[in-house]
């Protein structure tokens, strides 16, 4: 009998693209397993997209994507901002089989917006953030924080859960991870990496996991 693909999307984080450095090298390498197929959507192709960028807009943009390749059944991998719209839409939607999420943002307050830049943003609307898929600085409206308050509460995990994150991690802090892996020990396993936010020098190492968490 002839095995069924594996449909593998990828979630980028906030402020990257469907070109970030980590989305390349899981399609080499996923490129070169059988069965499985490799999608990546980008939650903001324009920098006005960026603009009006909220958690609710990604989950949307997701779910079209979603429907419009009639995907009924996908694993995902969710880089930073975008675990947490991974965690949301299993939670929501189903039919997710499994979650491998690095370096994960698990709850809007997990952000590290500093408390002062909130009313600068508030009076005057939105901020300048640095875009490392566009490579410049644009602006984010403060909507993306009124509508993040809204996914403020871990969600318990809808599939089976890897969860690969870095010790030396000073964006979003790992015990975040550790505390929901402790709290969900029968779906979530924690594996600590000697790396940062950004994971880059633990792409092989990424690859090998997904590998194996997905197709074995």
């Amino acid at each position: 009998m002839k095995r069924k693909r594996e449909i593998i999307i990828h979630l980028h984080g906030f402020a990257s693209s469907a070109h970030s450095a980590k989305a390349v090298r899981l399609k080499e390498w996923l490129e070169r397993v059988p069965y499985a197929e490799f999608m990546v959507p980008d939650f903001n192709p324009t920098p006005k997209d960026f603009e009006f960028l909220t958690v609710t807009g990604m989950l949307n943009r997701l779910r079209q994507y979603i429907v419009d390749h009639d995907i009924d059944q996908m694993n995902i991998i969710a880089s930073s901002l975008g675990g947490l719209v991974a965690l949301h839409y299993a939670a929501r939607f189903g039919k997710v089989k499994r979650l491998l999420l690095l370096a994960p943002v698990l709850s809007y307050g997990a952000l590290p917006f500093p408390d002062e830049m909130f009313v600068q943003w508030k009076e005057g609307g939105s901020i300048a953030v640095p875009h490392y898929g566009f490579k410049e600085e644009l602006l984010l409206r403060y909507d993306f924080h009124r509508d993040g308050l809204l996914y403020a509460a871990p969600v318990p995990p809808a599939a089976t859960m890897l969860i690969l994150h870095g010790r030396n991690d000073a964006t979003i802090a790992i015990q975040n991870s550790r505390d929901y892996a402790a709290t969900f020990s029968d779906q979530v396993t924690l594996v600590e990496l000697d790396s940062d936010h950004a994971l880059l020098d633990s792409l092989e190492i990424i690859g090998e996991h997904a590998a194996l968490f997905f197709l074995s």
